[in-house]
């Protein structure tokens, strides 16, 4: 076994390399729109959430994922797109393979494409969110683009525009209006960034194509203020408890506890 488990103390809980992401992946089945609770514990008559329609829907597309693209299905990937790096959302070439007999042109080829780079992952939890930050929540199936609540108008008008200018709700600071990306360094890498996860991270858009089951939309939530999507995007931060489930943390507590529960129990 590739793993340390047998010399580490009791106290640990260390799973062989092949099972490392097992709870995590677990935790996220549970906290996904196909097996969530749908009414919110200590506020049963609010609305559902997912609806009926919802599940059945992504219990549809649930159905078809393939066994390599499964956790990506059901874990969001949070991405900042604040304060980026250098080469964030430039398109870099990598460098060219030596040709041999046992490689491929065709792989070859396809390694030679050029992939976008992309911002620094973080987990999603709202401990990683700043208020001062943008970021995109990437759940497969939609992207949406948190806007913190100290951001300054500015800084979100790098990257769209609003026609009409200057039309806000009831003087949210929420845009009303047609939006769409502007022409700046901000927005390009945006757009940039869209194009290669919608190609799931692979130079190969066939697999980006199977791994989506639409054409994901950017959805933008100026958080705190009375955004419509801002609790389903609160909703995908599966690293965070929720009214039903414990957060990741407290979830492998749980197993640990459970197995050690069980070792003690057939030992003495």
């Amino acid at each position: 076994m590739h793993t340390t488990a047998r010399t580490s103390p009791d106290s640990q809980l260390i799973l062989p390399e092949s099972l490392q992401l097992l709870p995590l992946f677990c935790l996220s089945l549970r906290k996904n729109r196909m097996f969530r609770h749908s009414l919110h514990k200590t506020m049963p008559s609010s609305k559902p959430f997912p609806t009926a329609d919802e599940r059945a829907y992504h219990i549809s597309c649930g159905r078809m994922v393939l066994p390599n693209l499964a956790l990506q299905s059901v874990h969001p990937n949070l991405l900042q797109i604040s304060d980026m790096r250098t080469r964030d959302g430039e398109w870099i070439t990598p460098p060219t393979l030596e040709t041999n007999n046992f490689i491929d042109e065709e792989v070859i080829t396809a390694s030679m494409r050029a992939v976008c780079q992309l911002p620094k992952s973080m987990n999603p939890s709202i401990t990683c969110l700043d208020a001062d930050g943008m970021y995109i929540l990437d759940d497969r199936f939609a992207f949406y683009l948190f806007v913190g609540t100290n951001v300054a108008e500015e800084k979100w008008r790098e990257f769209f525009s609003v026609s009409p200018e200057n039309n806000f709700a009831n003087n949210t600071g929420v845009p009303v209006g047609k939006m769409a990306l502007t022409n700046t360094e901000s927005a390009h890498k945006l757009r940039n960034i869209l194009q290669q996860l919608r190609m799931l991270n692979s130079p190969n858009t066939t697999l980006g194509l199977n791994a989506r089951p639409t054409h994901a939309p950017l959805i933008l939530v100026f958080v705190g203020r009375g955004s419509a999507f801002e609790e389903e995007m609160d909703s995908l931060l599966i690293d965070d408890p929720d009214s039903h489930e414990k957060s990741y943390v407290d979830f492998l507590c749980a197993i640990h506890r459970a197995v050690r529960e069980k070792i003690s129990k057939f030992s003495g």
